[in-house]
C-alpha cells in the first residue's frame, strides 16, 4: 500500500494522522487523570488515636483505629514503635495488640478500640514519642491499578496530653484534615501535569 505513495500522498497522510493520534492521545491521558483523581478521592483512610477519659470512677486509656475514608481499607501491618510496657509487670492488659493485625479489613467508619491502661493497677509506661505506623491495603476493584498500598506515619506525645502532632496539636481533626489536604494537593498536581502533557501534544 505505502509502495506506491507518493511526496503528496505522504503529506496527506500525515496531516490527518497526527493530528487524530494527537487528539487520541489526550483524549487518553485525560481518561486516566480522571480516574486517578476519582481513585484517591474513594480511597479508604485509616488512623490511630488515643484517648483519655475516666470510665465508673476508673482513668482509662484506649487506643482507636477506624477508617474514615470512603471504602475498605485492608491492613497489611501497624508498627507501634517503641511498644508499650506495662509498669511493673502489669501485663493483664494486650496494649500492642494492633501490631498483630495482618491482612485485615476495615470498612468505612468502622473502628477498633482497645483498652491499654486503667485505674492505678494496670498501666503503662507513657512517653513524650511514640511513632505510629500504618500500612494499609486499597482494593479498587478495577483492572487497571487494582490495588494501591498506602503509608501512614505520625508521632504521638502521650506525656503532654492533649497530644501534640509535628505540625500542630494531634486530634483526629487535624490528622484528617492533613491527610485530605495531601490527597487533594496530589490529585491536582497529578491533573495539572497530564493536562500540561496532553496540551503539548496538542500544539504539537
Amino acid at each position: 500500500m505505502f509502495e506506491n505513495f507518493t511526496t503528496d500522498n505522504w503529506l496527506t497522510f500525515w496531516s490527518i494522522g497526527i493530528p487524530v493520534f494527537i487528539a487520541l492521545l489526550s483524549y487518553i491521558v485525560s481518561l486516566v487523570a480522571n480516574f486517578l483523581a476519582k481513585r484517591e478521592t474513594n480511597r479508604p483512610i485509616i488512623i490511630i488515636s488515643i484517648a483519655r477519659h475516666h470510665v465508673n470512677t476508673l482513668f482509662n486509656t484506649e487506643l482507636t483505629i477506624k477508617n474514615y475514608g470512603r471504602s475498605t481499607g485492608w491492613i497489611k501491618g501497624v508498627d507501634i514503635s517503641p511498644e508499650y510496657l506495662p509498669k511493673d509487670g502489669q501485663d493483664n492488659l494486650e496494649p500492642n495488640g494492633f501490631n498483630k493485625f495482618k491482612n485485615f479489613p476495615l470498612a468505612p467508619n468502622q473502628e477498633i478500640t482497645s483498652l491499654i491502661a486503667s485505674g492505678t493497677n494496670l498501666q503503662v509506661e507513657f512517653i513524650e514519642e511514640r511513632t505510629f505506623t500504618i500500612r494499609y491495603e486499597a482494593r479498587f476493584g478495577s483492572m487497571l491499578f487494582k490495588n494501591k498500598l498506602y503509608r501512614e506515619k505520625y508521632s504521638i506525645d502521650e506525656k503532654n496530653f492533649p497530644i501534640v502532632f509535628s505540625d500542630g496539636n494531634y486530634t483526629v481533626e487535624k490528622r484528617l484534615e492533613t491527610v485530605n489536604k495531601s490527597i487533594n494537593d496530589n490529585a491536582a498536581a497529578l491533573i495539572n501535569t497530564l493536562n500540561n502533557i496532553a496540551n503539548k501534544l496538542d500544539s504539537k
